[in-house]
């Protein structure tokens, strides 16, 4: 009988212990370098901007793709790829117009708007006085100390010409890089959307051909609810808050509510953060127009009101149709944890993340209960 090496107990716990300390020794030099890993990896984020900017672009505009390739074009006798390309260009030429007009109509606005601020702010200042010297006595002389102090420290720390010249060049850099990698995020998401069922293909056979049958069925349900949780809820929220911008613009013209395009901007674009963005955009809101008018502040507040009862009510449920399903407590969580994170994006994408996070984990643990139970 011959005998076999790794049959022997010695052998096996002397191998198992030598990869034990190999893992550990890497692991080690891993925790280490950690910086310098999580810089590495960080900075071939950074590289692929463009691939990670496509793939968001695409996800965006998929739907308008389908919506003018199978109701639009559904009729229309012509051959499969010329239909998705006349649907991916049609749907490039309309965004590029909307955001056309939008540089055209609204921008030259904001800036009046802006400059009409930066213009009237003695005027700010003196209604700031007031309302302090109302409530706390505060001498004239007092007030105009703390205001030049704290102008002295502004042009001390932020008034110098060469920091100045040195942040318009990095401004014009970032602006010249962002605008580069937007043209490439364009051209790989035409790419990835004229292909998008060659994609899918390519990658359910990655799936099936690396996972189990269990796991890989498990794996593209959470890839369908995931696609369900970011896709309806994201884009239905981008669009109810484009209607709730426009809206409320229009109701504070009619109401001669003063930088009527700078407000609507800031409630239109904070709206798309769930749950808690149109707290987010009023609050600063009402503080400005209380510098301003205090009438005009509580007609602000009032509308503000009922345009979010009309958007949670009825605008909302219709656009959206169905709701993340967390608490308000976890809500809040993922704002707060994403947002620190991330920032704005963080805030805006963290919540379906966090859903869909939670929604996996209560599955397993339902599944684990239930098991429990029968056994």
């Amino acid at each position: 009988m011959k005998y076999k090496i790794k049959d022997n107990y010695y052998f096996r716990f002397g191998l198992m212990l030598f990869i034990t300390f190999s893992c550990l020794i890497v692991f080690y030099f891993l925790l280490l370098k950690f910086d310098l890993w999580c810089k590495g990896i960080l900075k071939i984020i950074k590289i692929l901007s463009p691939i990670w900017l496509g793939l968001l672009f695409a996800y965006l505009m998929n739907p308008f793709v389908k919506l003018i390739e199978d109701v639009i074009l559904k009729k229309v006798k012509v051959s499969f790829k010329l239909k998705r390309l006349t649907s991916i260009t049609t749907t490039i030429l309309v965004l590029g117009l909307m955001i056309l007009l939008f540089i055209k109509f609204v921008v030259p606005s904001l800036f009046s708007s802006v400059q009409m601020i930066v213009k009237n702010l003695p005027e700010y200042n003196e209604h700031i006085y007031n309302l302090v010297d109302d409530h706390f006595e505060l001498s004239r002389k007092d007030f105009d100390r703390v205001v030049t102090k704290i102008t002295n420290y502004i042009n001390e720390k932020e008034i110098n010409t060469n920091r100045i010249m040195n942040n318009i060049a990095s401004a014009s850099i970032s602006f010249v890089g962002a605008l580069v990698n937007v043209t490439i995020g364009i051209i790989v998401a035409v790419y990835l959307l004229y292909d998008k069922e060659e994609f899918k293909r390519n990658t359910k056979a990655i799936l099936k051909a690396s996972l189990s049958k269990k796991a890989y069925q498990s794996t593209m349900d959470t890839l369908v609810y995931a696609d369900k949780i970011f896709g309806d809820f994201l884009i239905a929220k981008i669009i109810d808050s484009l209607i709730i911008g426009v809206l409320t613009f229009v109701l504070l013209s009619i109401f001669k509510i003063p930088y009527s395009i700078v407000i609507s901007l800031i409630i239109g674009i904070t709206n798309i953060i769930p749950y808690f963005g149109p707290i987010i955009g009023a609050i600063p809101c009402i503080i400005f127009l209380l510098l301003i008018s205090p009438t005009k502040a509580i007609v602000f507040t009032i509308l503000i009101l009922l345009i979010q009862q009309f958007d949670g009510n009825i605008l909302g449920p219709k656009l959206i149709g169905h709701k993340i399903g967390m608490k308000s407590f976890w809500v809040l969580f993922s704002i707060l944890l994403f947002g620190g994170l991330f920032g704005v994006p963080g805030m805006i994408f963290g919540v379906p993340f966090f859903a869909l996070i939670s929604s996996i984990f209560g599955t397993k643990i339902e599944k684990k209960l239930l098991s429990k139970s029968q056994s």
